[in-house]
């Protein structure tokens, strides 16, 4: 880091300049963002290359912990990064409370509107129950930030770690390793990532069936909601239904996934037309069994699976001739519920009883 660049921090005085400087701190440094990607997680921070491509990209004040993750990639100082931090702080007293959460969300993964999903040419729909649904998915709710006091001793610890991780024990920045390559940033994950994992590989992962539309938890913590989202992205895409990721299936995980996202509001009216009936009854037995979420596969202990709204086992399934696939279209599977309960007019076919 050139002595400019350690100059740049305090001529900032609104959060666009701020974030102008952290670009060309990112600039100096010749590094690329999955460079700084690997550097960061090397000093103990998580900034994968998304998350610093949409901080830089934007005008907004950024995350503490962000700007702390990128200038320890970057080689900075601890002395150096309290000087940043500090003209953050006088950046964020001069925000208006609309502006602190933006802040919140420039860090937050948040689940991609509903693009128009496709017309339904036959009943029970209607034109009406067909119109993509008004407004985007609402984001994750994000705790309010920390008290003041508590912000300042978090920011202290963060320096202090910095300082540890960076300065060798001599008071020298520690040398930094040599990339020529762009490298891609699962160069050092496990050659297959499966059930009970955990880290940033896994994190990647979750982000990716984000960005493709099937929403998961972003922890870093490989559980049954992420095998289900995979699974439920292996059966859209016509490939083996495994389970785990290996580097090509990575690779596989690029761009919309889903091309007609359903949120709970709208598989519930289409239930609701689907059984005239029973209306209440019919969409309480599918938010029992799936929550109402046309992509929920449900494992059981013998490894067999359950799929879509009204989960479907894999022997109903090769009974009725229809792939996985087709069984996560909500269409035809609250059709095929339909056609259940017209044989018996009960939801007794289904283990999950209604609500009182």
């Amino acid at each position: 880091m050139d002595d400019a660049a350690l100059d740049l921090a305090p001529q900032a005085t609104t959060a666009g300049e701020y974030v102008a400087l952290l670009r060309d701190v990112r600039r100096r440094s010749g590094l690329t963002y999955r460079e700084v990607s690997r550097r960061a997680s090397a000093t103990g921070h998580w900034l994968p290359p998304s998350t610093l491509a949409t901080m830089l990209g934007r005008s907004t004040l950024p995350r503490e912990r962000t700007v702390v993750a990128l200038l320890a990639a970057c080689g900075t100082t601890a002395g150096e990064v309290e000087r940043w931090l500090t003209v953050r702080s006088d950046i964020e007293a001069h925000l208006s409370e609309r502006d602190r959460v933006a802040i919140q969300e420039t860090t937050t993964t948040v689940p991609p509107a509903d693009p128009a999903p496709p017309v339904d040419p036959a009943p029970p729909a209607s034109p009406a129950d067909l119109a993509p649904p008004a407004g985007p998915v609402p984001p994750e709710l994000v705790s309010p930030d920390a008290p003041r006091p508590a912000r300042r001793r978090l920011r202290l610890a963060a320096v202090a770690l910095l300082a540890v991780l960076t300065v060798g024990a001599a008071g020298t920045l520690l040398p930094r390793a040599n990339h020529t390559t762009d490298d891609a940033p699962t160069d050092d994950c496990p050659v297959v990532l499966r059930q009970g994992m955990y880290g940033p590989c896994v994190q990647s992962l979750q982000e990716r069936l984000v960005a493709g539309g099937l929403f998961v938890p972003v922890d870093g913590w490989f559980g049954p909601d992420t095998t289900s989202r995979l699974i439920a992205f292996q059966a859209l895409g016509g490939l083996p239904v495994s389970g785990t990721a290996d580097g090509r299936m990575l690779d596989e995980l690029s761009g919309d996934l889903v091309a007609a996202r359903w949120p709970e509001e709208r598989v519930g009216r289409y239930v609701r037309k689907a059984f005239p009936e029973d209306p209440a009854v019919a969409v309480q037995v599918a938010r029992c069994l799936s929550g109402l979420d046309p992509y929920r596969v449900e494992i059981a202990a013998d490894g067999s699976r359950r799929w879509g709204v009204f989960q479907f086992s894999d022997v109903e399934l090769s009974r009725l001739g229809v792939d996985r696939r087709t069984a996560l279209d909500p269409v035809w599977n609250v059709r095929a519920a339909r056609d259940v309960w017209s044989r018996t007019t009960s939801f007794e076919h289904w283990d999950c009883a209604p609500l009182p």
